[in-house]
């Protein structure tokens, strides 16, 4: 068990998409667990008993609700995912005493890899590399580097973090833009940091884009046609936070201009992204189907990000991976 002898282990109720749910077979066994859909699959003692709720990505927000209100003891609410935008109208609606937490972190280091790949696909001209070779075309064209290039993280959490320590080794400059300028910790900190009155200056600065933005009310479309005008013309794009971030019509718009240079997407507003989106058809776009973070390990890691916050529930520290409930990460 991961409890010291002194914290009694917790029952937790594991709230599951409607779905079949591959996370439940690597599902740890030092918290005690029960897997539902709604509360009335829970019976009377594990009810009174349960004191957390782990909520999956896809499970029903109306099942949700009724959960909590059928768990007089549950002080605790784990997001298995690390963004917790489906859950976020119960969060705020909950009080004060329940605390909440995600999987922040989790699956940082696979998603600073995409980032760091899709930079690397537009910069050394992987599609041009491609077609050469399918059109048994020998080129000897320039070939681009990412040392000297700067990078621009649009929000600063662990992923930015991570993916600022990737671009640091291949001698990148690192800047930042954030909602709370100040304060930039990390093994790498930015040259220079700007807030949200200064996104246009942020955009026009940075040679690769990398958002990892939370989706909030202040986040929707926060990528819209003023941002893709402020860019460079070899400016590329990469979205691996929230879809709801990103303008997609205005992304098709400046991807068909040329506006800018390239894009990568592993988020959309809407998933799966349906056949008739006019991205599938964009010729320099990197797509991907909300996959980046799907590793071998992803349920490992998930459950162990769990386990460490069910530990600090246990034992009344504080969670390792907090939720802010009323920011909405």
């Amino acid at each position: 068990s991961v409890f010291p002898p002194s914290v009694q282990p917790m029952l937790c109720v594991v709230l599951l998409p409607p779905e079949e749910w591959p996370g439940r077979a690597s599902a740890p066994t030092s918290v005690e667990l029960r897997f539902v859909r709604s509360a009335s699959e829970l019976d009377a003692a594990d009810a009174a008993a349960a004191e957390g709720i782990v909520a999956v990505p896809g499970c029903d927000i109306g099942a949700l609700r009724g959960l909590l209100a059928a768990l007089p003891r549950c002080a605790w609410l784990h997001s298995f995912s690390a963004g917790v935008d489906g859950i976020a109208p119960v969060l705020r609606e909950t009080p004060d005493t329940l605390r909440a937490s995600n999987a922040r972190g989790a699956f940082t280091s696979s998603l600073a890899e995409y980032a760091l790949a899709a930079a690397l696909h537009f910069n050394k001209q992987v599609p041009r590399c491609m077609a050469n070779r399918a059109a048994g075309r020998w080129e000897r064209f320039t070939m681009n580097v990412l040392r000297g290039k700067t990078l621009g993280l649009l929000g600063y959490g662990s992923i930015a973090r991570a993916t600022a320590k990737l671009a640091a080794a291949f001698g990148m400059r690192i800047i930042a833009l954030r909602r709370n300028v100040g304060g930039e910790a990390g093994e790498v900190v930015p040259e220079a940091t700007y807030g949200y009155d200064d996104r246009a200056a942020f955009f026009g600065a940075a040679d690769f884009i990398v958002c990892s933005l939370p989706a909030t009310g202040e986040t929707r479309h926060f990528v819209g046609a003023a941002a893709f005008e402020a860019m460079k013309e070899s400016a590329v794009f990469i979205s691996l936070g929230r879809g709801d971030v990103v303008d997609e019509a205005a992304l098709v718009a400046a991807l068909s201009r040329g506006r800018i240079c390239g894009a990568a997407l592993d988020v959309f507003e809407q998933e799966p992204l349906p056949a008739e989106s006019p991205l599938w058809r964009c010729e320099r776009l990197l797509l991907t189907a909300h996959n980046a973070d799907l590793t071998s390990d992803y349920f490992e890691a998930g459950w162990a990000t769990f386990v460490a916050n069910a530990e600090a529930a246990a034992a009344g520290r504080p969670l390792l991976t907090p939720v802010d409930k009323s920011a909405g990460y």
